[in-house]
């Protein structure tokens, strides 16, 4: 039998209330040249027997419990597929999500990452949110992840070529809530993305989320200061200036800043005196940013209260000249 094109490895973990479910929406994939590698990180409820009841149409494995980046990984290891796509156990496909992707993955030149726009569903699968990820420019795509704007939603449909991991590496073992994000950082570094404009992807929002547990919030505060201080001039700005990458990194702060609660606003202050070190000029925008937050106005107001003065001053001197 000849090889899939496409590996699809599903990490997996006491999942047996969604898994079913995820399963189900791969099998009624458009397309259907694929594989499903069920990776079990240890599961300690039904999940070997709800993937194990597939039959042949699933793989299922089994390892000692490692975090989801080991099960993601081995799940490479294994992909016989010349793409890999990996969806999590509780979210859920569209039937064409496969069939658009690969179609506008074979549009590109070379390996790519390609990406789809998502709905968010709650528990029950009922759809409460849509999202739009609009492409940045790839010179700015790293600096938009970091930002938090929509394209970091990519991770969640992720497809690529296998050989991709070959030049960027397996996902982080030490991250155990942010390897996801992590990886579409590293991608995004060396390869262009491609985005399929279509909701094609259910996200699952529930209370068992790694991002909702406690040790996120620790392990994300430093994940964002690596990656922050690892940034290049030119993923800071295409503009070669001092103060339009000071402006840059003032921008990146201001997003952590007005999260409202610490470690987000520790990492702010980092930022900000980043943004000084690369231009002193930079320190009304840090002054406003600091400003707004402490009275709990909103980002935008110090901008636009500038704008405004800058406006009633420009009048006055003309009023002064005419009436002179």
């Amino acid at each position: 039998m000849s090889n899939p094109a496409v590996s699809v490895v599903i990490p997996v973990y006491n999942g047996e209330n969604y898994l079913r479910l995820a399963l189900e929406s791969v099998l009624r994939q458009t397309f259907q040249d694929f594989e499903i590698i069920v990776i079990d990180d240890g599961s300690k409820d039904s999940t070997p027997d709800i993937a194990q009841s597939f039959g042949e149409r699933v793989r299922y494995v089994r390892q000692e419990n490692a975090g989801v980046a080991a099960a993601v990984n081995h799940g490479i290891r294994l992909a016989r597929g010349r793409y890999f796509a990996w969806l999590s156990h509780d979210d859920l496909w569209a039937p064409e999500k496969l069939s658009a992707q690969l179609e506008a993955l074979q549009r590109v030149d070379g390996p790519a990452v390609c990406y789809t726009d998502i709905k968010l569903i709650d528990g029950e699968g009922k759809v409460f949110d849509e999202k739009e990820l609009s492409l940045p420019n790839r010179n700015e795509i790293v600096r938009a992840i970091l930002r938090l704007e929509p394209v970091l939603y990519a991770a969640y449909s992720l497809v690529c070529e296998v050989r991709c991991f070959e030049q960027v590496g397996p996902y982080d073992l030490k991250k155990r809530h942010t390897q996801d994000a992590d990886m579409l950082l590293r991608l995004a570094r060396t390869f262009p993305f491609v985005r399929v404009p279509e909701k094609l992807m259910f996200v699952r929002e529930h209370g068992t989320r790694d991002s909702l547990r406690p040790t996120f919030v620790a392990e994300a505060n430093a994940f964002y200061r690596a990656w922050l201080d690892a940034l290049t001039p030119a993923e800071l700005s295409s503009n070669p200036s001092a103060l339009a990458r000071a402006t840059s990194r003032k921008e990146i702060a201001d997003v952590f800043l007005f999260r409202g609660t610490e470690p987000w606003t520790g990492l702010a202050r980092a930022q900000y005196r980043k943004a000084l070190g690369e231009s002193p000029l930079v320190l009304p925008g840090v002054l406003g940013s600091l400003f707004c937050h402490h009275f709990n106005l909103p980002p935008q107001f110090y901008r636009i209260g500038v704008r405004k003065f800058l406006r009633r001053q420009v009048r006055r001197l003309t009023r002064s000249n005419a009436e002179g």
